[in-house]
């Protein structure tokens, strides 16, 4: 093979890769520097093999809103670091969809401690709907230390996807109507399971 012919097929290899390594919708949204870093971040978190979507989803959601540059690469480095967390205390079969709930919920500030339990609780289970489940509550003022042992209590159980949904539904009707977060959430749980112990387990450690 000649010499352009070797760098004619060197080119065939190694260009897609490069190509790989960029995203229109970054390009079009971030300016030069910004699209580096995050292109950068993006890159070092495809080859730890996590999830890239929601990083390239937060840098748009940076730009949507006219955020500086520099603090959207913070915030995408910060979501890369809570994924790189999360799947270690999940363990390294956890899925995208799980890694990326498990981030939302650290940033909720439930600890890798609160993932670990639930984690444990729940067996081969996935933990997509129930890691939202107790974000949600959380969000809504349920304390942590109440809304984890609930959420243990229930995947403990055995509790479905389905009544899991009711439960976070139910549990947002009763707040929205002026109920007090705790109590709505205690109340709702022993809809879906009556354990003798669940009200001491649900009082703040």
């Amino acid at each position: 093979m000649t010499l352009v012919g070797r760098f004619a097929l060197l080119s065939f290899v190694v260009i897609p890769c490069v190509l790989h390594a960029q995203d229109v919708r970054l390009t079009s949204r971030l300016d030069a520097a910004t699209n580096t870093a995050v292109t950068a971040i993006v890159d070092s978190a495809r080859a730890a093999r996590l999830p890239t979507a929601p990083l390239v989803n937060k840098a748009l959601e940076g730009a949507a809103k006219g955020s500086e540059g520099a603090k959207i690469v913070i915030a995408v480095r910060q979501l890369a670091e809570r994924m790189g967390a999360s799947r270690g205390v999940l363990g390294s079969g956890s899925t995208p969809d799980e890694i990326s709930a498990a981030a939302i919920a650290l940033d909720a500030g439930i600890s890798a401690r609160d993932l670990a339990l639930l984690r444990s609780a729940s067996g081969k289970r996935s933990l997509t709907l129930p890691l939202a489940v107790l974000t949600d509550l959380v969000e809504r003022n349920v304390p942590i230390p109440t809304a984890t042992n609930l959420m243990v209590s229930l995947a403990r159980s055995g509790t479905s996807d389905t009544e899991l949904t009711l439960f976070r539904r139910n549990v947002r009707f009763d707040i929205e109507r002026g109920a007090d977060p705790s109590t709505a959430a205690l109340t709702r749980a022993r809809g879906v399971i009556l354990p003798a112990n669940i009200l001491q387990r649900s009082r703040p450690r």
